[in-house]
């Protein structure tokens, strides 16, 4: 396996159109996917980056995701409305529909948007930051397949769905996460890289806490996060999204060994609030300041408000170049080899 390397972020963005537009994705899609795909590894969160790339082009070679998404109106309210696309991929589709909420809520106040049909959308992050970017306070809720044992039960039966929240603020402030303890694509890169992990992400397959991530994976059997709370979060994230747009439930899915229609089967919702005054961003910088007063845990450093750690790593890549594990950098090489295409290192 190869060492770190570094990438300029401006050069990982040309490798995400180049890859996309090897494979016909028209260039105003492959913008989009390049442009929220690469802040994700900006900002230090290379499983969701991307460490996507390839299994995206796989799923576009072999029809099971759509790169030429079209939105189709299933139902379209004044504030709100519910599209479906056609296993649309799945940045490009997110994005447009956060713009469509962020729209609708400067001229209502609070706008909506749903859709059915989508293929992953990396992180959540990205689509809350977007509105949060738009002076918008932004929510975003995912379902997803059958992928982590609900609270007392002992074999898959929910999705981790994660979400995101996003508030305006000079450095806006965005909260993600997923359903379960840590992300899947975590635990799945811990296992490539021959790593273990912290107690308390997974269970094995006799049901005892490990170290071990392919025993996680194995197992199928990734904790909730905050056990039962975040079981229930899980449950109704499911009704906000599918439930709501009638869209596929987790189960209609598929599992991580079984996915039915993993790269096209997920409901998004996507909400967008105009802020009643100009005061937030004051209210958000104040609340900061709060919470940096607060003694620190030794274990821990610092207090950080959500998302903080994201900007410092941004800040940093895009002085330095973004450090790429040496897993990822073996897999985006490979992929440059296979479409013939330039990837340019720092």
């Amino acid at each position: 396996m190869s060492g770190p390397k570094r990438i300029a972020h401006p050069h990982l963005v040309q490798f995400f159109k180049d890859a996309l537009g090897a494979l016909g994705v028209p260039p105003h899609v492959a913008e989009v996917e390049a442009q929220i795909g690469a802040e994700v590894d900006l900002c230090g969160v290379h499983t969701h980056g991307a460490r996507l790339l390839p299994t995206m082009i796989e799923n576009i070679r072999a029809g099971r995701t759509n790169g030429a998404p079209e939105l189709k109106v299933v139902v379209d309210y004044p504030a709100s409305a519910l599209y479906e696309t056609d296993r649309g991929i799945g940045r490009y589709v997110s994005a447009l529909c956060m713009d469509k909420a962020v729209g609708k809520a400067r001229e209502y106040g609070i706008g909506s948007v749903a859709v059915r049909g989508v293929a992953h959308w990396g992180r959540a992050y990205s689509y809350a930051l977007r509105a949060a970017e738009q002076g918008m306070v932004g929510l975003c809720f995912t379902n997803a397949i059958v992928n982590f044992a609900a609270w007392g039960t002992s074999a898959p039966s929910l999705g981790n769905n994660p979400i995101a929240i996003g508030v305006p603020g000079t450095e806006p402030v965005v909260l993600d996460l997923a359903m379960t303890q840590s992300s899947v694509s975590r635990v799945r890169m811990a296992a490539a890289a021959g790593e273990r992990v912290p107690l308390g992400w997974g269970l094995d397959a006799a049901g005892e806490p490990t170290e071990d991530p392919q025993a996680i994976i194995d197992s199928g059997r990734f904790l909730p996060m905050g056990g039962h709370k975040g079981s229930g979060l899980a449950f109704m994230v499911e009704l906000l999204t599918a439930g709501l747009a009638n869209g596929l439930l987790c189960f209609e899915q598929g599992t991580l060994e079984k996915p039915t229609d993993t790269e096209g089967g997920s409901t998004k919702l996507f909400i967008a609030i105009k802020p009643f005054g100009d005061w937030l961003p004051e209210r958000l910088a104040e609340l900061t300041a709060h919470l940096k007063t607060a003694p620190a845990a030794p274990e821990q450093g610092e207090a950080q408000w959500p998302g903080e750690g994201s900007f410092r790593r941004r800040s940093k890549y895009l002085q330095e170049g973004i450090l790429l594990p040496g897993q990822l950098v073996d897999e985006l090489q490979q992929l440059a080899a296979e479409l013939t295409i330039e990837l340019r290192w720092a």
